[in-house]
């Protein structure tokens, strides 16, 4: 081959080569033109400017863990910029306007406006913001210009205020779905005006939302409605009884509307009715027998209803039942459960609740089935052993089971390790059971078994569970040390309660570097020594609790590198020498809750202490969420000599107990600047100087004790000005001069300034030298009951300017909700402490 002919053959090659990838990249540019039409200049440009206006950022992301939309890469320049091929967005394929977004779990965060570009898509047909946070912005009125839209969906999104009335222009919607998870922040004015005209809507869904009305009966117009979720809307009224029977109708949902009355009609065998959730409401009456008609009802929650009557036999035909609820009727009659005992019966039963029936037997309807999930027969009246037959029952399904508040005493043949081996869940709590902890079995994650019985050691196998969250052994005697392996499980545990037992010796010296817990109370016990340094390693903790223990350590100061701490609580040990603070200039940033009272604590209080409790500075608002995730967190507060169990704690609450130790010197005139101080107690100590006129800005500040003290100098008038103040003490100090009048003042009693021989004025028989005001004539309370106790109750009944946080809430509860012989039964008592369970519900 010559030089020509070698050239022209290598061009030919090449040529070839170029060409087919030519013919590739062309093939390649038609296929992604007909999959991916090119999307409008203004349409590209609208949606860049939509996602620019959000804060994009996965390590805020509320739902970072879910499968996140990359709208990042969306990009105006360079490659990918065709917007019909970007993540979350769909085009037409003729026309190429955007006609869907589905930005599911993008990680926005910022204001959703009414100018934004998400408006001038006005093709769009679907829109899709589930599970970002838009910050508490409302959904804007301009939504209603979105005409074309079809499907809607803002669900769990942060939205704030009124759902705009606009959304009942868009009546070519076949869902929409508006679910919340924010406390009622989100709300519609009226949702019958809101849907009527939506009459192409197969799907509904308001759950979380704030309607606080009737249900409107023109839903009963919605004739195409498939699914209808009004759950937790503060409905009221009676329920339309014809939406049960509309056509198409397969999901319903209105649970958790506690003043929604109603019944259920008679059902028809050409009902569709899949799912059907009415728990937690007010629907009564008797089960319809017709109820055995809906063959296609997988789902039956009628849980904490008012139901009466009979279970009907009926219930044998609901083959295709998975979850079950009849908790927490009325029931008169069960035959039904212990006479169906074949497997043919519910086979397909997957969650079945069955608490609070008065059941005194464990149910026939349970042998042979083997599906079961979540079983739930807490609060009847079982007594005796578990059944061994019991064990066999769903051995290989069987993840959760309730069996707390009756009356068992143990396991048959007690077996050596809990007989479901792939449980999750086990709750004992409050039985009657007895003699060693039953050893859970390694999958077993959240282990229930307070206020029993049980006594010896904890078995070493409790060791083998593999990665347990919750274990409440508290309120048992059980002794020896506590294992040393707890620690080590603390990676994965996020809730460890030993409290009132007997456990003796040292806290185990090492918890993990890893330590994922978030409360640990071993208080009510008899353990010594010190509190280990590696409790630092537990940097998610919120609660520590090791009270009434024999603990003798000194001030735990290098605690104040856990940021999320709330509650602290060492009270009744033998913790001695000064608060020392932490070199670190973040101690106790989040500090709720301290109680260091009934220790050897000394020395001076350092005002820089103070300075670092941001958390007690700030003024809470008072709403219903609690604090703890996993298990509620609870507090004991004692205020003169009554000890308040709250068996929730409210994040607002804000409490500081250093009494009956030996602190001296000033009260420091920081403590004034912890503006969202609910109670204070600094009685029993040895502290001199003058009361802080700086406690006149604790306007939260409903109990205030600093009895028992030596303090000197005047009362400051600052103090009238705490209109919540509904506990004052400086009894035993060395006050003078005349007791402030006016509002809360008027109310306090001799007991709380007596012993201060300088001391002048109302309450007090002393007159002042300069006063021409006379004594009031004294309480009648204050004549025929004891000098403390009900010195307290009268003041709870007489709370005047306010409802305070902890007395509105807590002691106001008791008086509303407890007799008048109760009240007196407790505070009527001398020289005895009392304790009061409070439950915030």
């Amino acid at each position: 081959m010559d030089t020509y002919s070698y050239h022209e053959f290598i061009f030919k090659r090449l040529l070839f080569t170029l060409i087919t990838w030519l013919l590739l990249l062309l093939a390649r540019s038609l296929s992604y033109n007909l999959q991916y039409p090119l999307c409008h200049q203004d349409e590209r440009v609208a949606l860049m400017q939509f996602k620019d206006s959000f804060l994009i950022n996965n390590t805020t992301c509320k739902y970072k863990n879910m499968e996140n939309r990359e709208v990042a890469s969306w990009r105006i320049e360079g490659n990918n910029t065709n917007c019909c091929a970007w993540d979350g967005v769909e085009c037409n394929q003729v026309t190429g306007h955007v006609i869907a977004l589905n930005l599911w779990s993008s990680c926005f965060y910022g204001s959703l406006t009414s100018n934004s570009s998400l408006f001038r898509l006005l093709h769009l047909q679907e829109l899709t913001l589930v599970f970002n946070d838009f910050n508490h912005s409302q959904i804007p009125s301009e939504i209603g210009n979105l005409s074309s839209l079809t499907h809607l969906d803002l669900s769990y999104s942060w939205f704030s205020g009124p759902i705009p009335s606009e959304i009942q222009y868009l009546s070519k919607l076949s869902s929409l779905w508006i679910q919340s998870l924010d406390s009622y922040n989100l709300y519609t004015r009226s949702l019958t005006s809101l849907v009527q005209n939506l009459t192409n809507l197969e799907l509904l869904d308001f759950s979380g939302v704030n309607i606080s009305s009737t249900v409107p009966e023109s839903l009963t117009n919605l004739s195409s409605l498939k699914y209808l979720d009004l759950s937790t809307c503060k409905l009221y009224g009676r329920f339309p009884t014809r939406i049960f029977q509309l056509p198409h109708l397969q999901e319903l949902a209105v649970a958790s509307n506690e003043d929604l009355t109603g019944y259920l009609p008679e059902f028809h065998t050409s009902s569709p009715l899949v799912y059907l959730a009415l728990g937690d409401t007010n629907f009564s009456g008797n089960l319809p027998a017709t109820i055995g008609n809906l063959n296609s009802l997988t789902a039956f929650a009628i849980g904490n209803c008012n139901f009466s009557g009979t279970i009907p036999n009926s219930f044998s035909n609901l083959t295709q039942l998975i979850m079950l609820n009849l908790s927490q009727n009325s029931f008169s009659e069960l035959s039904w459960l212990p006479r169906a005992s074949s497997s043919d019966i519910l086979p397909q039963i997957q969650n079945l609740g069955l608490a609070n029936l008065g059941l005194t037997k464990f149910p026939d309807i349970l042998r042979n089935h083997s599906k079961l999930f979540n079983l739930d027969l807490a609060g009847n009246n079982l007594q005796g052993l578990i059944p061994k037959w019991m064990y066999n029952v769903s051995k290989e399904s069987l993840q959760r089971f309730h069996l707390s508040n009756n009356y068992l005493i143990g396991f048959e043949n007690s077996p050596a390790i809990i007989p479901w081996p792939k449980l999750d869940y086990l709750s004992l709590e409050n039985n009657m059971m007895h003699g060693s902890l039953p050893i859970p079995p390694p999958s077993l994650r959240f282990y229930f078994v307070s206020n029993n019985s049980f006594t010896g050691r904890i078995s070493p196998f409790i060791c083998n569970m593999s990665s347990p969250r919750v274990l409440d052994l508290s309120y048992n005697y059980l002794s020896g040390t506590i294992h040393p392996c707890l620690g080590n499980l603390s990676q994965s545990l996020s809730v460890l309660q030993l409290r009132r037992n007997n456990f003796g010796s040292n806290i185990p010296k090492t918890w993990a570097k890893e330590c994922s817990l978030k409360m640990i109370d071993l208080s009510q016990n008899q353990l010594q020594g010190h509190l280990p340094r590696s409790l630092a390693n537990c940097m998610e903790l919120e609660y520590l609790h090791v009270g009434r223990n024999q603990i003798n350590d000194t001030y735990p100061f290098w605690l104040g590198t856990l940021q999320q701490l709330k509650i602290l609580v060492l009270h009744s040990n033998g913790f001695y020498g000064s608060m020392r603070s932490s070199e670190t200039n973040y101690t106790f940033p989040d500090l709720h809750i301290i109680d260091l009272s009934h220790n050897h604590f000394s020395g001076h209080l350092s005002a820089r202490y103070f300075a670092q409790w941001d958390a007690m500075k700030s003024i809470g608002v008072n709403n219903l969420n609690y604090m703890g995730s996993e298990v509620s967190y609870s507090i004991i507060i004692t205020i003169k000599g009554v000890e308040l169990e709250f068996e929730k704690i409210q994040d607002g609450l804000t409490v500081i107990d250093f009494s009956c130790n030996r602190f001296e010197g000033d009260i420091p005139e920081k403590l004034g600047n912890l503006k969202g101080l609910h109670a204070l107690n600094l009685s029993n100590n040895a502290f001199t100087g003058h009361i802080p006129s700086s406690f006149g800005n604790l306007k939260q500040l409903e109990s205030l004790d600093l009895s028992q003290n030596k303090l000197f100098g005047k009362i400051p008038p600052e103090l009238v000005q705490l209109n919540f103040l509904s506990i004052f003490n400086v009894s035993h100090n060395c006050l003078t001069g005349p007791i402030p009048h006016g509002q809360q003042f008027e109310t306090f009693l001799n007991n709380s300034f007596k012993d201060n021989p300088g001391l002048c004025g109302w309450p007090l028989s002393k007159i002042c030298g300069d006063s021409n005001s006379s004594t009031p004539p004294p309480s009648t309370f204050e004549e025929n009951q004891g000098p403390i106790f009900f010195e307290f109750g009268w003041k709870v009944v007489v709370m005047g300017y306010g409802c305070g946080f902890i007395f509105g809430v807590a002691i106001g509860h008791i008086v509303t909700t407890r007799k008048q012989d109760w009240l007196i039964k407790i505070f009527g008592q001398k020289q005895r402490q009392t304790q009061i369970r409070v439950n915030h519900r």
